[in-house]
């Protein structure tokens, strides 16, 4: 296995066990409480987070680069730059609403409207690796405006920390395409400012657009290719099922205190979850992407997840969830905490100041001149 695949395969891992973090805290309140104020401390504790209209929730590793380090040495492709790059991670996803987050969940009213954008919530999603300036921030407002900025610059130097000799070398490519951007003609301004690590707007309507006009204009009029997707009621029956499977087998109780805040402990077993979740999803099989079968889920072994949820001020703080418990293997060797921080009453998403639009034809019109500038030398 390569660095990049198992950078690759260890975000995926860290993205769903952040998801199945988040799930089991917010669902979890409502299932078998070993302590009854536990229990009722976490519900009250998720019912007053809904009732924010802002909240920034952090996610990262809790531990040094040497911890990180001792606990995922010898596992296939990683390095000490790995263990640096994870200590360093740091990723926030802010969301803000003009009413409380609470009122937009399944809010019909929000989803459909066309005329009133401005009811729906704002997102901002920010990623850093503690070098400084962050790699990369996005903003997407409720006015279906969206603002983007990518620091290509440690991009490529992640990359270099990173990657093979192989991929080295297509960035090496990729750097002299960014050197010759530098000549590109001010009529381009909004390419150079995005390759420059400036604010950008986009348009998304207009990229799409843009995408269907160069489908159209391909091979024999080639459309686009189909992304599948879930109908609305399959989503919605997946997630009562899981919803279910957890509360009836999710236990509560009490864990004392941990930095002025009161520690909940939520376990599941999660071969007993995992059983009751796949009788749940038989029925519904047949519209499962292709390759996911519920009985993939019979194969979950028979232990317990445990998750620690910290409520502070009597609202969610904290959640801590040792990925060691997800290792079927030996590639993690000791306590390995990822952590998924709330900060309740954040300041609002807003648009960034001095943001420059994207045109899709300046684009394209600025990658032609560049190909043009390359068969030229």
């Amino acid at each position: 296995m390569s660095t990049e695949e198992y950078v690759i395969n260890a975000t995926r891992k860290g993205i769903a066990a952040f998801g199945c973090a988040a799930f089991i805290a917010t669902t979890a309140a409502c299932g078998t409480a070993g302590d009854l104020s536990a229990g009722a401390r976490l519900q009250r504790a998720l019912d007053r987070l809904g009732e924010q209209k802002a909240v920034t929730v952090s996610v990262g590793f809790d531990g040094s680069e040497q911890r990180i380090w001792s606990a995922l040495k010898g596992s296939d492709g990683f390095t000490r730059a790995d263990a640096k790059m994870l200590a360093g991670l740091d990723v926030s996803l802010s969301v803000s609403a003009a009413r409380p987050l609470k009122d937009l969940k399944d809010d019909k009213d929000v989803k459909d409207a066309k005329d009133d954008k401005a009811e729906g919530a704002s997102v901002a999603l920010r990623v850093s690796f503690g070098r400084g300036a962050d790699l990369l921030e996005m903003r997407s407002l409720s006015d279906g405006k969206t603002y983007l900025r990518v620091d290509v610059q440690q991009f490529l130097s992640l990359a270099d920390d990173l990657g093979s000799a192989q991929s080295k070398g297509g960035m090496k490519g990729f750097r002299t395409f960014l050197d010759a951007a530098d000549e590109l003609p001010s009529s381009y301004r909004s390419v150079k400012d995005a390759l420059g690590g400036k604010w950008i707007s986009v348009d998304p309507a207009a990229f799409q657009e843009f995408s269907r006009s160069m489908a159209a204009a391909g091979p024999a009029g080639s459309p686009l290719p189909d992304t599948p997707e879930l109908d609305a009621g399959t989503q919605e029956r997946i997630t009562k099922a899981l919803r279910r499977a957890l509360e009836r087998n999710a236990k509560i109780t009490d864990a004392g205190t941990k930095d002025g805040a009161d520690i909940v402990k939520v376990t599941v077993p999660a071969g007993k979850t995992a059983d009751a979740l796949a009788d749940a999803l038989e029925p519904l099989a047949d519209k499962l992407p292709e390759g996911v079968s519920p009985s993939d889920l019979k194969d979950v072994p028979d232990k317990d997840v445990t998750v620690d949820v910290a409520v502070k001020d009597g609202t969610l703080s904290g959640i801590s969830l040792d990925l060691d418990q997800f290792d079927s293997g030996d590639e993690i060797h000791g306590a390995l905490p990822l952590t998924v921080g709330f900060a309740p009453d954040a300041a609002p998403v807003a648009a960034p100041a001095g943001a420059t639009p994207l045109d899709p034809q300046d684009v394209m019109g600025a990658m032609m001149q560049l190909m043009m500038g390359g068969m030229d030398e």
